[in-house]
């Protein structure tokens, strides 16, 4: 937004100052030297406070020598053509993170390490330590880990993983109990569920190996399954703790709320996707918010009206159909078994699909989705941005085009016919197209701002908004609503709603910001195409709404 300008008032842009640059460092180095550690012998663990400088230098040093033994102790991922060699065992286990957003610890956990059980009187060697490396070759925030282990009796001490200097750790302890590593055969886990809660705490629950996962470990271990077909699987010995992690599961389900690719239609029925396989819906011509099961736990990325009902996408080539409400879902063939982020009904009645295994995107389109007869339609690399490491790729919808946005800028469009490559040149947070097909985007170069497309990315116009900005919703090309400061300078200053009816060249403050528990407390406005209203996507699962401009909000949807 442009410098204020009395009557109205609009953020500038500005760098940020040293002062806030060493806040932000000072809580990046707090959070990173946490350790989540067991509260007591409940579900339950909480986050320890960060120890004194010296102490955490000791700490850092041990942990450092601790990764120096686990190294040699490495196993890699079993490979998809890899089988048992006649001396070893095969251990493969699922872990999906719960939390509510993109930057939490748990998604960069990389390393599971396991602890052979001793004999009375044998000494621990380095042979008895083992770490099993994490694998996302078709999902974000689910993780597979597996390798070839000597055979023995373990327990599973903690999952780890890091960031830049950051390291994070997820004690585990044996919360499990032991398992079974058997020559020939392989042990199949299950699946554990880490589950942020209020403040630092979290607790862990438990899927007993099922369809899904055993589907998983035949697609990503073809040859291991097929040598091992027949033989006895092996998993954690029976305990009551199981059993009472394994009735976690539903809780951890009903806490997801990161919404994945939140839209709406012209009508103003809202849907999108989240973890632990739920869908967020609001049904055209009603005021009521429903959390539907799509009976899976794979990450929901793309959720569209098709048929009548709503089309559902996710990991590990998830693709389902419910045309009753999500009472019930019908699975269709998916074109391959990656990550599919969208799939696109068009108007011919076509479906496309973008769909990602390692760090390769595909395009498909189908003509008969009940056939599942799939043309693929091109494949390029996934592409980040230094800015902005942590972002995922978006996905933005129009009737008659569909395409992904890389986070460093690059936009993949297709029409059901090519796929064709654009740009906006600019680090890219957010993307997304209005009714009558001008794209948003959501940027940050040396400072953030919003452009604007009328020609599906071709050409961008800089609206010139300010770094500080929270959230933008638009209206139409003219009129927006966006969470700013209200007069800033230096420092951002106060936060309201700001709102545009010239395209951005003039700002007003009309009202306050819907953040329940802070002004910054937003992660998404949307216009309400059913009535004009401004809708709020809060963390926690809250959803607020606004009639008059953000003068008051009431609350339609909480946890």
């Amino acid at each position: 937004m442009p410098h204020a300008q009395p009557p109205t008032h609009a953020p500038s842009k500005s760098a940020p100052s040293a002062a806030a640059r060493r806040g932000r460092r000072r809580r990046s180095r707090n959070i990173a030297s946490l350790s989540i550690l067991p509260k007591n012998e409940n579900e339950e663990s909480s986050v320890r406070p960060s120890a004194p400088l010296i102490q955490r230098v000791l700490r850092y040093l041990s942990f450092l020598a601790a990764c120096a033994v686990l190294v040699a102790c490495t196993t890699a991922p079993i490979a998809s053509q890899q089988t048992l060699t006649g001396q070893e065992g095969a251990v493969v286990l699922k872990l999906i993170t719960n939390s509510p957003g993109e930057n939490d610890p748990a998604e960069s956990l990389s390393s599971l390490h396991l602890e052979r059980v001793l004999a009375p009187g044998e000494k621990q060697t380095g042979r008895d330590l083992v770490t099993l490396v994490r694998t996302r070759q078709a999902t974000y925030t689910t993780a597979v880990f597996s390798g070839m282990v000597n055979p023995g009796r373990y327990v599973i001490k903690n999952a780890m993983g890091g960031q830049g200097n950051m390291v994070y750790t997820f004690p585990i302890d044996a919360k499990f109990g032991s398992f079974d590593v058997v020559k020939g055969e392989v042990t199949l886990l299950g699946t554990l569920l880490i589950q942020p809660r209020m403040g630092t705490r979290f607790f862990i629950a438990y899927v007993p190996p099922e369809e899904e996962l055993q589907k998983s470990f035949e697609t990503l271990y073809p040859a291991l399954a097929s040598q091992t077909r027949g033989r006895p699987t092996h998993g954690f010995t029976p305990t009551a703790d199981l059993e009472r992690r394994a009735a976690l599961t539903s809780e951890s389900k009903r806490r997801a709320s990161l919404w994945n690719g939140l839209v709406q239609t012209a009508d103003g029925e809202f849907m999108a996707g989240s973890k632990l396989g739920k869908v967020l819906w609001r049904k055209a011509g009603t005021t009521r918010w429903k959390e539907l099961d799509v009976g899976t736990w794979r990450e929901v990325l793309s959720v569209r009206p098709f048929r009548g009902g709503l089309l559902a996408a996710g990991e590990e080539g998830l693709l389902r159909l419910s045309t009753d409400e999500g009472l019930s879902w019908k699975q269709f063939a998916p074109p391959d078994d990656g990550l599919i982020q969208l799939a696109q009904p068009m108007s011919d009645g076509s479906v496309v699909v973008f769909s990602r295994s390692d760090r390769l995107w595909s395009a498909y389109v189908s003509e008969d989705l009940d056939a599942g007869k799939w043309r693929k339609l091109g494949e390029f690399p996934d592409t980040q941005s230094i800015n902005v490491p942590w972002k995922r790729t978006m996905v933005v919808g129009l009737p008659n085009a569909a395409g992904v946005m890389m986070p460093n800028g690059d936009l993949h469009m297709t029409d059901g016919k090519t796929v064709t490559r654009v740009s906006n040149g600019q680090s890219t947070l957010d993307v997304n197209a209005l009714p009558d097909g001008t794209l948003v985007s959501q940027t940050v170069l040396m400072t953030k701002s919003t452009l604007l497309s009328k020609d599906v990315g071709k050409t961008w116009t800089d609206l010139n908004t300010s770094r500080f900005v929270v959230t933008i919703a638009f209206k139409d090309s003219k009129t927006a609503y966006a969470v700013s400061p209200i007069a800033p300078g230096v420092f951002p200053g106060p936060l309201g709603l700001m709102t545009t009816r010239d395209g951005g060249k003039s700002w007003a403050h009309t009202g306050s910001s819907p953040g329940l528990t802070g002004p910054y407390a937003v992660r998404q406005m949307m216009v309400d195409r059913s009535d004009g209203s401004l809708l709020a996507f809060l963390p926690d699962n809250a959803i607020v709404r606004s009639a008059d401009e953000g003068k008051t909000w009431r609350i339609v949807k909480d946890d």
